[in-house]
């Protein structure tokens, strides 16, 4: 689903040209390279290995992203296809540790319900924001969109890539990455979270506390899977670190310009929060580190055990007014569209929500017409606005209780099929009374509509019984 987030949403984007990053995958775990100093993508998942490995997943060819900001607009550099986003790695599964207070407005927390559900799992209970009102910047308020509980992220941000930064070439070499090319790129991708950093003794990066160390990111492309994979391996601790580069393993000593390592980042951790804690900062965001105080980095070393959010997605064609560029098209773990409460599924009390936000919200837009105008989308936006077109009404109400019941009469039949076709081949501004037509919320009525038809198809409902409720996953 492209879910802009500058104000107006005047950000053009055509998914017919430029293909919507579509997440299919993210694995993590222990690696062992074959010939660490030679490739460190080539080897083996292992429950022993120094290194660790993630995989992203993509379906369709996806391109390194272009540079976005600081006045250099060229987010097509390396392709028609640029992906952009974070993964947000939380390692010691403590929620109150680790954050984004400088810039949370691109991450899962603040934009995982434009998607039009709020998350479910119990560990984003009072962090999710629900309306564009949550980004205040203050740590102290709910929702606690600044604590993401990450200790790494993986991010794909543009400016991290150019071509001098490709080391390794698999392709027609006219850097334009193309089906099955696979480039290996050197940048600072793997990121300690920008939380700790006023706090933080880490040495060795572009300013004090930054622990950001300049590793390899892997594209790679598959025609027969129909897929791109970005991979990146990074030492787990400097054991690791030694072997890729063919050396002694050095020393702990926090500093990200020399033999670097998870294990290393977490130490500095302990020991930076242990010294707040003796000699307090005063400062509001110190909370984000002092927990580390009491933790053994040791034992937060298992991929296996970590946990993970992601938002990925795309680039304007043009610069845009407001500089932001980003369009917004999946995010892991995904929302139940209509589960406005965080429950997992979309029941009637979500809609006993939807009418009472209406309610309380309809006399103040000028127009007692059961419909709610959000002011300043899509820099501004709601939870309630499921097909995500700037307005909370019935069209909502309708996608959210039966994907596809076009006619409103409780099922979905034949008759209803007879509308998607009607509506067939539309794509956002256009699709109108065709909302419900969209049955996968991407705001396009296409082949994949007809597929998802299909099998929410019930046949006519027995009008002496009430009709059952449909989530949106069912």
């Amino acid at each position: 689903m492209p879910r802009p987030t500058d104000p107006g949403a005047l950000i053009p984007v055509d998914p017919r040209v430029q293909r919507l990053p579509d997440l299919t995958g993210l694995q993590m775990g222990r690696w062992t390279p074959a010939a660490p100093t030679e490739d460190l993508f080539m080897g083996d998942y292992d429950t022993n290995g120094a290194f660790l490995r993630i995989d992203v997943s993509f379906t369709g060819l996806l391109n390194p992203p272009g540079p976005v900001g600081d006045g250099q607009f060229e987010p097509f550099m390396f392709g028609p296809h640029p992906v952009y986003g974070f993964v947000e790695i939380d390692m010691d599964r403590d929620t109150a540790t680790g954050g984004e207070v400088a810039a949370p407005q691109f991450r899962y927390l603040t934009n995982a319900s434009r998607f039009g559900g709020k998350p479910a799992a119990t560990r984003f209970a009072d962090r999710a924001a629900t309306d564009g009102d949550a980004d205040d910047r203050r740590l102290s308020t709910m929702p606690f969109i600044e604590r993401h509980g990450e200790e790494f992220h993986l991010a794909l941000l543009g400016g991290q890539f150019a071509a001098s930064d490709v080391s390794r070439i698999r392709g027609d070499g006219d850097w334009l990455f193309e089906e099955d090319e696979v480039w290996d790129i050197r940048g600072r991708f793997f990121h300690r979270a920008h939380g700790f950093e006023p706090f933080s003794f880490a040495k060795g990066g572009r300013h004090a506390g930054e622990y950001a160390p300049r590793t390899d990111l892997r594209f790679r492309h598959s025609t027969e899977l129909g897929a791109t994979f970005v991979s990146l391996v990074f030492p787990l601790t400097n054991a690791g670190a030694g072997l890729m580069r063919g050396e002694e393993p050095e020393k702990i000593n926090n500093n990200s310009a020399d033999h670097t390592s998870v294990y290393e980042g977490l130490v500095d951790l302990e020991l930076s929060a242990l010294f707040i804690r003796t000699i307090p900062t005063g400062q509001e965001d110190e909370v984000l580190i002092t927990g580390w105080a009491d933790k053994n980095p040791v034992r937060f070393l298992d991929p296996t055990e970590w946990t993970a959010t992601a938002i990925f997605g795309t680039s304007a064609v043009s610069p845009p007014p407001s500089g932001v560029a980003f369009i917004w098209t999946d995010i892991l773990p995904n929302v139940v569209r209509g589960d406005f409460n965080g429950s997992g599924e979309c029941t009637d009390t979500d809609m006993a929500l939807l009418d009472a936000f209406i309610a309380q919200r309809d006399p103040l837009d000028g127009a007692n017409d059961a419909a709610v105008r959000i002011g300043g989308f899509a820099a501004a936006y709601s939870v309630f606005d499921i097909n995500y077109d700037g307005y909370v009404n019935e069209m909502d109400r309708r996608i959210a209780k039966s994907p596809g019941d076009g006619d409103d009469d409780g099922d979905v039949d034949l008759a209803d099929f007879g509308g998607l076709q009607n509506c067939f081949d539309l794509i956002e501004d256009s699709l109108g009374n065709c909302g419900t037509a969209d049955m996968n919320g991407d705001t396009s009525v296409d082949l994949e509509d007809i597929g998802e038809f299909k099998r929410r198809l019930t046949g006519p409902a027995d009008t002496t019984d009430t009709p059952n409720q449909t989530s949106a996953d069912d």
